[in-house]
């Protein structure tokens, strides 16, 4: 550039003031240093003076000098130049400076924003290694203090286990503390330990650089950064232990509601027949009571019948617990569908008394493989649901359809009917529907049939309909014999 203002002032003006010509020079310094930093502005000062010595003093062409006084002004452009490269040096670190702060300050709040979204440790370690490489162009490793030890995280790529100093990590999780190359307590570490921490909480340590890449000279601005960025994870890490302890805590109130509710539902659903049977055999034994034929059959009646309920309770109970321990066994067959339909009815007669059951089926009916009395169990719960859930002399419809290779039970009744919110839950184990207070029952037959449906590879799902609900039972069908013979 001097070179080029050179020939421009050489010629174009020779004649113009030598005072002016050597401010041009200051030009080239301001640019110089600008750009590259003070000492390029200081040999463009130097340059610029050779080239005004060179070209515009006389003697011309000559770095002699006739007039003493040219050395007062050489020394005083000097000074000038110098100082100008230095401000202009000056301003330019600082600009770099504010750009590289605002580079951080862009980083760190992308990170807040990251952290602040992370669902889980995982996405928070792994956002703080990759915001970290890309603020220190260096590897980075955090280790998460456990119970045991630590655990060491790294990004694909670093390998940091073999050479990392676990007495130092050990003690920068254990006291909370930095430590470095030339700090008090491990002067010789080769890497910076920076801890994770929030309050008096210490999650664990970020792990930077090669070693001996940042000494005490140079550490200060890293371990800002590396402080700012520790305090982001520890304040997603505690937010999320939080959350996980909350969590926690939700599941054990609930699973304390739930325990509760099973022990009354199914204390209630005990107590209920066992009252009654208490009272028709006080009844039958009381040698004073005058009992007519009539009035024996009906205390009879209430002693199956209790009986019976106390059996489906039961047997639900085992059903349930043999499905959760995984010790059931079916022992499957070719079994006529419309058979097992037929003899759940004759399960429930009783409690379908008050209810004309209409039955269709195809002919001939479809035969279906499974285990007839664990399948007809769940017929029977399926029966009995919709016997409980229904008023007096509703209808309940069973059908029964073939379709290919697929058989189909269908049972439907007339009653209050599920609501859309919960059709997504009546399978789930325990639960009750928020109208069916007043109504006896513990929760677990929906439960098993659908676990017994599903052990026989079949499909069940529920539809609500206007009145009340459908549920469809889908099985794997076989050819019917007679289907068979006539081939």
């Amino acid at each position: 550039m001097d070179a080029l203002l050179t020939g421009l002032v050489f010629l174009f003006d020779f004649h113009y003031d030598r005072v002016n010509i050597a401010m041009l020079y200051l030009i080239p310094v301001v640019v110089a240093s600008a750009v590259y930093g003070l000492w390029p502005g200081v040999f463009a000062a130097c340059l610029g003076l050779m080239s005004f010595d060179f070209f515009f003093v006389p003697p011309i062409f000559s770095y002699a000098v006739s007039d003493l006084r040219f050395l007062v002004s050489f020394a005083v452009f000097l000074v000038v130049a110098i100082t100008t490269a230095g401000l202009a040096s000056s301003m330019r670190r600082r600009a770099e400076e504010a750009s590289q702060r605002a580079r951080i300050a862009q980083t760190l709040f992308r990170m807040s924003r990251a952290l602040t979204a992370a669902a889980d440790e995982r996405r928070v370690v792994e956002t703080a290694l990759e915001q970290v490489r890309e603020l220190l162009h260096t590897h980075a490793y955090i280790a998460l203090k456990r119970s045991s030890g630590y655990d060491l995280h790294a990004l694909p790529g670093d390998e940091a286990a073999p050479v990392i100093d676990r007495q130092v990590l050990d003690w920068v999780l254990r006291h909370g503390d930095l430590a470095s190359f030339g700090s008090k307590t491990h002067g010789q570490a080769a890497f910076l330990y920076v801890p994770i921490r929030a309050q008096d909480e210490v999650y664990g340590a970020f792990i930077v650089g090669e070693p001996g890449q940042f000494r005490l000279a140079t550490r200060g601005e890293i371990f800002d950064i590396l402080r700012a960025v520790a305090n982001l994870v520890a304040i997603a890490l505690s937010r999320i232990a939080s959350e996980e302890r909350a969590r926690i805590a939700d599941i054990a109130a609930e699973s304390e509601r739930v325990r509760t509710a099973i022990l009354n539902s199914i204390s209630h659903e005990l107590r209920t027949p066992i009252t009654a049977m208490l009272g028709a055999s006080d009844a039958l034994l009381d040698p004073g009571a005058s009992l007519d034929p009539a009035d024996r059959r009906e205390l009879v009646l209430t002693l199956r019948n209790s009986a019976l309920r106390m059996n489906r309770l039961v047997t639900n109970l085992i059903g349930m617990a043999r499905i959760e321990g995984g010790m059931l066994v079916l022992n499957k067959r070719p079994t006529d569908l419309a058979d097992v339909v037929r003899g759940a009815l004759r399960e429930v007669a009783e409690l379908t008394a008050d209810h004309p059951v209409r039955v269709r089926t195809p002919h001939p009916s479809p035969i279906v493989e499974v285990d007839e009395t664990l399948f007809q169990q769940a017929v029977v719960n399926l029966l009995s649901n919709a016997a409980k859930y229904s008023p007096p002399a509703a209808p309940i419809d069973v059908t029964i359809a073939a379709r290919e290779a697929e058989a189909a039970l269908e049972v439907r009744d007339y009653g209050m009917g599920i609501s859309d919110d919960e059709l997504d839950r009546v399978f789930d184990k325990f639960y009750r529907g928020r109208r069916v207070d007043k109504i006896p029952g513990t929760g677990l037959g929906l439960a098993i049939v659908r676990a017994v449906v599903e052990a026989h590879g079949g499909q069940i799902d529920v539809e609500r309909m206007h009145p009340g609900t459908l549920f469809r039972v889908r099985l794997a069908a076989r050819p019917h014999p007679k289907e068979a013979e006539n081939r």
